[in-house]
């Protein structure tokens, strides 16, 4: 799909589909979005813009040399954006950005829901992004500032839940009962789960601050106003705390999980002490059993009326013997 965005006052007012695109409205337009692009789109904006439009494959590339780089004039600038995709799992997708003088080009084969938002918002009056100054810089910008912000709130949410699962840890109501292992396996599950989101997440924030930096050092008379260089280094900064916090909510991610696997331990160290403890206290009953279930001919207590008694009564001693002095050491 293309849409190509132009401003009308303090608006961004997108245009669909190409057929309805003139050349008046090209030399206006401040935004070009290819979304999930098909090769008549891309030939086409290619012809507009007079520059390569990089293909998926290249998009891929993990090299900082491939993902940031000039040609042509144009600044090509990839970052990876958080999503949603079918399976309802957040995954992170490449982001092409082609930066001109004029214009900014878009390619993605996903559909981050921060450009939604930042298309939402410029559609409304008033909105404090758009205005007569507002080049393809600021667009780039607009739509950084608002991926950023949905991942501090993505942060923010899975914090909290980091918080709920430590206190089902360390505050359970019914804390003198061991944890089930149904308990264990949720807890693992879930605190796996936040673990792979942040890691995705901090792909996505490193990817993005690394854009950044380049921009910065290959300045251009776009960077050089004084409000553009200090909201590039605002989102510098907003993308580097969130880095930060990411890394101490790893931190804590790993720190949850060396506590479960201890408390594992715990348990099962106790399961078997139950085990050994049984095993030495029923070892003395069964020798006496063992003693007076020989087949000998001359076992004189056999044939007295106290002789069963006697040996059921010494078999309850010996047993009982073990375990008190097992409690006496503390080791029940």
């Amino acid at each position: 799909m293309l849409t190509v965005y132009y401003r009308n006052g303090d608006l961004l007012i997108p245009v669909e589909p190409a057929t309805q695109i003139t050349d008046d409205l090209l030399q206006k337009s401040l935004w070009i979005d290819l979304v999930n692009p098909t090769a008549e789109e891309e030939s086409q904006v290619e012809k507009w813009a007079n520059i390569p439009i990089p293909t998926r494959e290249d998009m891929g590339e993990i090299e900082e040399s491939s993902r940031f780089y000039s040609e042509n004039g144009a600044q090509y600038l990839t970052a990876p954006f958080l999503h949603l995709a079918e399976d309802d799992h957040r995954i992170v997708s490449p982001v092409t950005f082609i930066l001109t003088d004029k214009l900014l080009i878009s390619v993605r084969y996903a559909q981050p829901k921060s450009f939604v938002l930042y298309v939402a918002r410029t559609a409304k009056s008033g909105n404090g992004l758009i205005n007569s100054r507002t080049n393809s810089l600021c667009v780039l910008l607009g739509i950084i500032e608002t991926n950023t912000n949905r991942l501090a709130d993505f942060i923010e949410g899975v914090s909290e839940k980091i918080d709920n699962a430590s206190h089902r840890i360390y505050r359970r109501p019914d804390n003198k009962r061991p944890m089930s292992t149904q308990n264990f396996r949720e807890i693992l599950n879930e605190i796996g789960a936040h673990g792979t989101f942040l890691s995705r997440m901090r792909e996505s924030l490193s990817g993005i601050r690394r854009l950044l930096v380049y921009i910065t050092a290959n300045s251009s008379p776009k960077t050089q106003a004084k409000d553009t260089r200090a909201w590039l280094k605002t989102l510098e900064r907003d993308t580097q705390s969130l880095e930060n916090y990411v890394d101490f909510l790893n931190n804590k991610i790993n720190f949850l999980l060396d506590t479960i696997v201890g408390l594992i331990s715990v348990e099962q160290n106790a399961i078997i002490k139950i085990f050994s403890v049984a095993a030495v206290g029923f070892m003395p009953p069964t020798l006496i059993a063992s003693i007076y279930g020989m087949n000998f001919s001359f076992m004189p207590e056999l044939s007295e009326k106290w002789g069963y008694p006697a040996a059921l009564g010494l078999m309850v001693i010996s047993a009982l013997i073990p375990l008190y002095f097992f409690r006496r050491k503390g080791w029940l």
